[in-house]
């Protein structure tokens, strides 16, 4: 599985709200740069741990890493269970 690239495939179908809810949980914000996307430093790492982990965020890198999943479907589902369920710092 060539996971860099099935993430774009995923992430690029996910509707709108998720992709905004993905771009909260990889940088802390759901808005886009004032600069916009090219001024983003986003981050896709590969993470040594069992592959029922779900993907870790480093906002302060705008950093995900993602643990070593088998399929695409795996992958899709993982991510949205965790960007799903990301509440940040507890503020409002």
């Amino acid at each position: 599985l060539r996971q860099r690239w099935c993430f774009w495939d995923v992430v690029l179908a996910f509707p709108l709200e998720l992709q905004k809810k993905l771009l909260h949980f990889a940088t802390g914000s759901d808005r886009v740069p004032v600069g916009g996307m090219a001024d983003l430093n986003f981050k896709i790492s590969k993470i040594d741990v069992p592959a029922d982990w779900l993907p870790i965020s480093h906002t302060c890198f705008n950093q995900i890493c993602l643990p070593p999943y088998r399929t695409r479907k795996e992958l899709k589902h993982k991510l949205t269970i965790a960007i799903s369920n990301a509440e940040g710092f507890g503020l409002e």
